[in-house]
């Protein structure tokens, strides 16, 4: 049997809790981490964290990116943003550089957000005589 290798789809690796499933721990991951199903525990890492509607999380998230759609009851941190989504419920506290809340999406807890820190470049005299 062949292998055809130019027809197989590179797709990013990610980690899913299907619906239906209750799963108790604690996730570590780098990847999207999609939650479908019910999850208790923390989640830690620099990828994506996707919850669909009708899932749920108890505990707290930690990643580069939310994307809430399920109900959240916890410390949610988004390093780059956090977006609750129309279906989705979050209860507790949430960190990040930036927060979209869509209309029908319901936060109750504080909020805290950074602001990003912006690099002055400086240009002296000498620099503006080499371009001239």
């Amino acid at each position: 049997m062949k292998i055809n290798r130019s027809k197989a789809i590179a797709q990013e690796p990610l980690t899913i809790i299907a619906a239906g499933t209750t799963f108790t721990g604690r996730i570590e991951s780098n990847q999207t981490v999609r939650i479908e199903g019910n999850f208790i525990g923390d989640i830690n890492g620099t990828g994506k964290v996707i919850t669909c509607p009708d899932s749920s999380i108890q505990g707290n998230v930690e990643a580069n990116e939310l994307i809430v759609g399920g109900n959240i009851k916890g410390e949610l941190s988004g390093f780059t943003s956090i977006t609750i989504q129309n279906t989705g419920v979050v209860e507790g506290t949430i960190q990040s550089d930036t927060i979209v809340i869509e209309k029908g999406g319901l936060f109750e807890g504080d909020c805290v957000m950074y602001r990003k820190e912006i690099e002055v470049i400086e240009m002296g005299p000498h620099l503006l005589e080499k371009q001239a």
